[in-house]
């Protein structure tokens, strides 16, 4: 019986070691690849939330949004570079298993792979993004203490949603690529339709329940609150992201996993 316990033990914990190995090889190969040609390499990741932050500000002195006593660089910035990183990394799970098609149809393996390696590869361009944001923060003198600590909560909320929406469009846009090629317009929709540009408090009251089942609002604030205000995030807001991602999990998990046995047929 023990030996028996021995071998399944060595059989999972080979298997876990496969299957990190393989993320960690397509992470790589993702990283070479993607600015393999390019000029700027890296700066990419920087560019996007610094081209959005540029027009946002633009935006304000026409519009006059006020961004309180925080300056409107920081303000936007600080949650742009988690909005980036979350709409990056869903239009990059959408497309996964295309851009592997030849490794999906030679191989059996896990299908959550592939998403999650987007995911992880996402998280590097979110780390450069992070580090213009720290010496923004500190050219602007802004104060930070032991609501740092909440950083590593948030990433994982944000991670584990983009994780979640990105089974889902895999799953669909696999079979059907209008999805894919919806999923720009449908971010910038979202993107609208999250306080990064404009402050909570502006989205009028009627509106405010329904607003804050948005789980990125949650998320959003939740940065501002830790590298803005020092304080931790807000519980209630923080809570429905948290049930946000759960129910998007309970509905793209079953999903992914039914058609994700057909990927291979499909491709």
């Amino acid at each position: 019986m023990l030996s028996s316990a021995y071998v399944r033990s060595n059989e999972r914990h080979e298997s876990a070691r496969q299957f990190f190995g393989l993320i960690r090889a397509l992470v790589v190969r993702e990283l070479t690849s993607r600015y393999r040609r390019s000029m700027l390499g890296p700066a990419w990741a920087v560019l996007q939330p610094l081209f959005y932050m540029v027009i946002f500000t633009f935006i304000r002195q026409v519009l006059g949004i006020s961004s309180g006593k925080t300056p409107y660089v920081i303000f936007t910035y600080s949650a742009l570079v988690p909005w980036t990183f979350f709409a990056n990394a869903v239009t990059r799970c959408g497309v996964s298993f295309y851009v592997n098609r030849g490794i999906v149809q030679k191989m059996s393996m896990p299908r959550e792979v592939f998403p999650l390696a987007e995911v992880v590869t996402s998280l590097f361009d979110f780390l450069i993004a992070s580090v213009i944001l720290a010496g923004m923060m500190i050219w602007f003198r802004v104060p930070v203490g032991l609501s740092l600590l909440w950083l590593p909560v948030l990433v994982f909320i944000v991670s584990a949603l983009a994780m979640g929406i990105g089974l889902g469009v895999a799953a669909i846009g696999t079979y059907k690529r209008d999805i894919v090629f919806g999923m720009p317009f449908l971010m910038q929709f979202w993107l609208l339709a999250t306080p990064i540009m404009y402050t909570l408090e502006k989205v009028p009251e009627k509106w405010q329940f329904v607003y804050r089942l948005n789980p990125m609002v949650g998320i959003v604030e939740g940065f501002r609150s830790v590298l803005i205000d020092g304080t931790a995030p807000d519980g209630g807001l923080l809570m429905i992201s948290f049930a946000g991602v759960a129910v998007v999990w309970a509905v793209t998990w079953p999903l992914f996993r039914y058609v994700g046995q057909y990927f291979a047929d499909v491709l």
